[in-house]
């Protein structure tokens, strides 16, 4: 695998270049994604990923960042607060804490969709901290932790069964909260657990106290940080540089001051004969991808994914409704209106430096769009999305 590709076309090799050290990838013959797992834990993964674009390597990598859903502690009552810590601050670092979030997609609604008016059990998690130091012999301050949180219920549970009658009388969309809902939702990652060190929330010394309720919703990073289920996210590509994407700053050796990562090992080094390919495109990106261990790693790429796919298909549908095409009438070309680009009939430059030919499509290279035919290929003016 050189992690490189060109704009000529897709790989037809079976098999990737073989790298001294490195790993054999089978290819396909057309150009579909690849994914090769090279370490997975509850935590922490790093795999490679190939046959797409970096735009969609980029996308991948928000997603899971920023998009995939996990509870974190967003309203905090105080009852009592004798410590030194100011109260936005305690309630900064309550927030900050990671809950196990696992089944939260479909174990409890966001509570913009959810009719109560101040949190139930099928939108909230309520947790409480209520700790006080009265002073032991030897001991001048107690740490409190986050070991020291309790799931309290939430207004609005599930009715008990009834035994001598019918089953409660419960919505479907409340149904399936309830059978999609893990019975350690809320708790405080590491909570109980032998080697696992809980977080510091605060110290208190003799006479002082805290009691406090929390409430915890379901929410995703773009709006807050907290709610991110990865502590880290990252790839690379081109260890080697042979894109020419960086220019390394040194003083006196730029291979001894900027050495190579580990992932140059599955790539092969550049050969200093051969002229530079303006065309080169990358196609490997090597991806590390850290959990806080709220949700594990491998749930966090597979939602990532799905999410990926899910807004793909939103604007599939939203082209279809902007044109008023049905795929099922199988006449998708008749409601394709060719844009007017001009007096040159879409031989004028389309502003990212290539010649736009025949609307958003093209036939030859140089359409601005990175590949053969721009969009539709063949000059259809087609949208892939529409294909």
């Amino acid at each position: 695998m050189n992690g490189y590709s060109s704009f000529n076309g897709p790989s037809t090799s079976a098999i990737a270049p073989a790298v001294p050290g490195g790993i054999d990838v089978p290819l396909g013959s057309t150009n579909q994604p690849r994914l090769l797992v090279r370490n997975l834990n509850h935590q922490e993964t790093t795999f490679h990923l190939s046959g797409v674009e970096l735009a969609y390597a980029n996308s991948l990598r928000r997603v899971m960042m920023a998009d995939v859903p996990t509870i974190a502690i967003d309203q905090v009552l105080f009852i009592q607060n004798t410590t030194p810590i100011p109260d936005e601050m305690l309630a900064h670092r309550m927030g900050l804490v990671p809950l196990i979030s696992r089944g939260v997609a479909k174990g409890l609604r966001y509570t913009r969709d959810c009719d109560c008016d101040e949190g139930c059990y099928y939108c909230m998690v309520t947790l409480k901290l209520k700790v006080a130091f009265r002073g032991t012999e030897g001991e001048k301050f107690m740490r409190v932790t986050s070991d020291m949180l309790e799931i309290v219920p939430s207004p609005g549970g599930p009715p008990p069964p009834n035994p001598y009658g019918p089953p409660p009388d419960l919505s479907e969309d409340d149904r399936q909260i309830i059978n999609n809902r893990d019975s350690e939702l809320g708790q405080p990652v590491g909570k109980g657990q032998p080697g696992v060190p809980p977080i510091l929330l605060a110290k208190m010394g003799k006479g002082q106290e805290i009691e406090i309720v929390c409430k915890a919703y379901k929410g995703i990073a773009k709006h807050h940080a907290k709610w991110s289920p990865l502590s880290t996210v990252a790839f690379e590509y081109d260890p080697y540089n042979k894109l020419r994407h960086t220019t390394h700053w040194f003083e006196t050796d730029e291979h001894a001051e900027w050495p190579l990562s580990a992932n140059a090992m599955f790539e092969q080094p550049p050969d200093p004969s051969q002229p530079f390919d303006f065309n080169a495109v990358p196609s490997t990106f090597y991806f590390n991808a850290e959990s806080v261990n709220s949700i594990p790693v491998r749930s966090v790429v597979e939602q990532g994914l799905d999410l990926l796919v899910e807004g793909l298909a939103g604007v599939i549908l939203a082209v279809q409704k902007e044109t008023g095409v049905d795929e099922d009438e199988g006449e998708e070309d008749a409601a394709l209106v060719e844009p007017d680009l001009g007096p040159n009939g879409g031989q004028q430059l389309d502003g990212y430096g290539g010649g736009a030919a025949q609307g958003y499509g093209g036939g030859g290279g140089g359409d601005g769009w990175g590949g053969q035919g721009g969009w539709g290929g063949q000059g259809s003016g087609m949208s892939p999305l529409r294909r």
